[in-house]
């Protein structure tokens, strides 16, 4: 719960200006940025701000652009630039209560940005504001100077993603190790670090092959069969079995080709030419049987006009 102070100077500020510039008329424009008179956003709407940005970044921001639309309020906030840091939006706001803080994440180049804002008693909201899309200058809502935080930009924390298994965020000084057949190497001029992939050099791990692998089986099975119950051997006629090295060849005695791919592809194009003559003898025949057909067709009414 908030103390009775921190209330009171929140109250205070829904009747002025602040977290805004003092001279900032909150009066919102059309799109020709032409005044629309007689609308100005109330002073409760928002009574603190604050927002921490790398101080290489334009340091003067304010509100662009409100939307108020039945339950569902948006504030959008950019630099003097216009470029747009962060969207704030507020849920059944007329339910949220009074003095309600929410956090600002800024997006885009300003990824680093994080801030607060807070709403004052909206209540009245309503009755002062009709829905709709308010556009603003930077000289009509400006936020306050000091509600500006200069930061220094960096890098905020570190995770890891190794197949989408995410390690938690790691802070402060992070420091990178040089695994096995990696070198880490500073760039000053490029203020980089860069990763090589290397063979030897002093940083592959000790090989246990030819004390410690080399003296047990390490295949455990074969097709789902244990080892120690597997047993190859050929069939005594076609298949042989023939241990060669760390190897076994299998070979099937009895049918071995007797024709390699030269002989084979001559019989493939013979295949083809064989294919295209059928062809054309089922078309030849298909042609007599039509001319049959109709000769004897011809016979028949000849015979019958006799």
């Amino acid at each position: 719960m908030s103390s009775p102070t921190a209330l009171e100077w929140l109250n205070e500020n829904s009747l002025r200006n602040y977290p805004f510039r003092e001279n900032a008329t909150l009066i919102p424009s059309d799109v020709g940025g032409v005044a629309l008179e007689g609308i100005r956003l109330p002073n409760y709407l928002i009574v603190d701000f604050v927002l921490t940005m790398p101080k290489d970044l334009p340091q003067h921001v304010y509100l662009s652009q409100f939307t108020k639309a039945g339950k569902l309020l948006t504030f959008v906030i950019a630099d003097s630039g216009g470029s747009v840091i962060t969207t704030v939006t507020v849920l059944e706001y007329l339910t949220i209560g009074v003095n309600q803080e929410y956090d600002i994440f800024g997006s885009f180049g300003y990824s680093d940005v994080r801030g607060k804002l807070v709403t004052g008693d909206l209540t009245r909201l309503d009755e002062d504001l009709p829905d709709g899309l308010y556009t603003f200058q930077l000289d009509t809502a400006e936020f306050e100077y000091t509600t500006i935080r200069p930061a220094v930009r960096g890098v905020r924390s570190l995770q890891l993603d190794n197949d989408g298994a995410l390690s938690g965020y790691i802070f402060g000084h992070v420091k990178l190790l040089a695994g096995n057949n990696v070198r880490l190497t500073y760039l000053p001029a490029y203020n980089a670090i860069r990763i090589d992939a290397i063979s030897g050099g002093g940083l592959n791990e000790e090989c246990d092959c030819a004390t410690v692998i080399g003296r047990r089986n390490i295949v455990r099975t074969i097709n789902c069969i244990a080892v120690e119950d597997l047993t190859i051997e050929g069939d005594g006629q076609c298949v042989t079995v023939v241990p060669s090295g760390n190897k076994l060849v299998i070979s099937d005695v009895c049918s071995t080709p007797c024709c390699g791919c030269p002989e084979l592809e001559f019989l493939t194009q013979q295949l083809k030419v064989l294919d295209v003559t059928i062809s054309n003898l089922q078309s030849y025949a298909n042609q007599l049987h039509n001319q049959i057909t109709t000769f004897v067709n011809a016979f028949v009414l000849t015979i019958g006009t006799v």
